[in-house]
């Protein structure tokens, strides 16, 4: 009787199980997916360099790049976007001539075609003939660009200066010529060939062209400077930055820097005269790395200032490249602005945080020596976050 009785619940138990199952495959939210094999027609290109992107025609590949695999050889492949009907992929790096192969989840579609890997161009030097290299003048100097594997073929080649397209004169596998095109920014040159764009390590400065010039005229200039040596918070600016002597109030070994964080950034330039180290026509700064063209131009450097009335630093452009003058002779000067000086005499109050703007003009092609100029009693303190040239 309890045979029959086990019997009887374990039947209902399947009954109830078979039920259910029917009911989930009734329900219209449970779908069995069937992913079909894939059919691919064409694969464009297949020659070229690496860092390009290869286009795979075809159909049913779906949509989830995720669930692509492709190989070049044996070399995993970066899918760039997978549609239906087609695939694009950026070819390896460190890729070989290989063959190409495709699987999508589980379907593997084998070979589907071969990749012959052509040895990349690449830029080596960037020359102007203008006598004060880089400097190139628009429509008028003539730009060498040396390097490698350009080919002969100017219709495969592109050439732009900052985005701007320029004219090729000449071509040959490792060197071509170009005329620097009109209102090009300064910036760097780039050739665009067979897919692949690359770009020149050094610039190519328009002299006419309004705009930024920091970074080609003027270098380790924040926000984060770079300090050459230090001990704890104090410490002297790297190249190209030069402090005088006069400048190293800590020790006589330190000095214009301080590892401070200001503005949430760690390294800046600095003079800090508490515990009675006075600095008596203190100076930090750089020659431009170049002539400035004749034009206007805009220095802007934000500082944070606890400077007493009686004490005073400046911000200064003089001509040439072999300093800035003294507090006396600050009148030779192209021009110079001085920093917030604020506190009553024997504190630190008031403080001010102001962004400083120094306008000056050249009226000849010349370096120009940019920095600051201190001379602090006791008690005095400063920062400057970061310092930015600009053409106007």
């Amino acid at each position: 009787m309890k045979l029959l009785y086990k019997l009887s619940i374990s039947f209902m138990l399947f009954a109830i199980c078979l039920i259910a199952f029917s009911s989930c495959e009734e329900d219209a939210n449970f779908k069995i997916y069937e992913y079909p094999e894939q059919t691919v027609t064409g694969m464009s290109t297949q020659a070229g360099y690496p860092g390009i992107n290869v286009t795979i025609t075809g159909k049913d590949f779906g949509v989830l790049k995720n669930a692509v695999k492709i190989y070049f050889g044996t070399i995993l492949a970066n899918v760039v976007s997978c549609e239906d009907t087609k695939i694009v992929v950026q070819v390896p790096t460190n890729a070989v001539s290989a063959d190409v192969t495709l699987k999508i989840w589980t379907h593997d579609s084998g070979t589907i075609g071969s990749f012959t890997v052509l040895p990349a161009p690449a830029i080596t030097s960037v020359v102007s003939a203008n006598a004060l290299n880089p400097v190139a003048l628009p429509e008028v100097d003539i730009v060498t660009i040396n390097g490698v594997n350009f080919g002969t073929d100017a219709s495969k080649v592109a050439v732009s200066f900052s985005g701007t397209p320029a004219t090729i004169q000449t071509i040959a596998d490792n060197k071509i010529t170009v005329m620097a095109p009109a209102n090009y920014a300064t910036g760097f040159i780039s050739i665009t060939m067979g897919g692949l764009t690359i770009s020149s390590t050094s610039p190519i400065v328009n002299p006419n062209a309004a705009g930024d010039l920091t970074p080609y005229f003027l270098k380790n200039t924040g926000p984060g400077f770079t300090q050459s040596s230090v001990s704890g918070r104090w410490g002297t600016l790297a190249a190209p930055w030069i402090t005088n002597a006069a400048g190293k109030n800590k020790s006589g070994t330190y000095g214009g820097y301080t590892a401070d964080k200001a503005d949430n950034v760690v390294g800046n330039i600095c003079w800090e005269t508490y515990g009675n180290t006075p600095i008596i026509d203190g100076i930090i700064y750089q020659p431009t790395s170049m002539p400035l063209s004749v034009g206007s131009y805009t220095i802007t450097f934000k500082v944070y200032s606890e400077i007493q009335t009686n004490s005073s630093v400046y911000c200064v452009v003089a001509a040439g490249g072999t300093g800035i003058p003294v507090l006396a002779n600050l009148s030779t000067a192209i021009a110079s602005v001085a920093l917030p000086n604020p506190a009553v005499v024997g504190t630190s109050q008031p403080r001010a945080t102001e962004t400083k703007t120094l306008t000056f003009n050249i009226t000849s092609p010349q370096v120009v020596s940019i920095g600051f100029l201190g001379n602090l009693t006791a008690n005095n303190y400063f920062w400057v976050s970061y310092i930015k040239l600009v053409k106007n």
